[in-house]
Parts: C-alpha cells; structure tokens; sequence
C-alpha cells in the first residue's frame, strides 16, 4: 500500500511539474494526466501552431519521462 502512495505521488509531482512549467511559457489552464505511460494534455485554446506543440511535447517529455509517442494534445477553447 506504501509503494502505491508513493507512485501515486510521483504521478502527481510529474503532472504538477508540467503543468506548471506549459503556465509559465504562456499556454491558459493545462491540464496534465498520466495513465497507464501515456499523457493527456489539455490546452485552452481554439488552435496551436507547430512551434507551440513541439514545446507542449518537449516540457511534457522533459518533466513525464514519456515519449512523444505517448502523448495527446487536446486543445479545449472554453471562450466560445
């Protein structure tokens, strides 16, 4: 039960960690999950240019340890 806690914790650091860090270069509201080695990332924003998915996959790799592979960018414009 104490191996769970602690996975659990890491789980949430890493998405607490990339969260933080896709706020701080300017993209509204991520929100980050990590399930089962792939990540989910929502972004509030009607669209992203190249640039911008390449830096939302490089904080997530750098900060999850997951591949580019395992990653999902949802884009989410919550201001229509």
């Amino acid at each position: 039960a104490i191996q769970d806690m602690i996975a659990l914790t890491e789980v949430a650091e890493k998405e607490n960690a990339a969260e933080t860090l896709l706020m701080a270069k300017g993209f509204a509201d991520p929100v980050v999950s990590i399930s089962s080695g792939k990540v989910d990332v929502v972004v509030n924003a009607p669209s992203i240019t190249d640039a911008q998915r390449a830096q939302i996959e490089d904080i997530v790799k750098r900060k999850t340890e997951i591949g580019a592979d395992g990653i999902v960018i949802t884009l989410l414009d919550v201001d229509e």
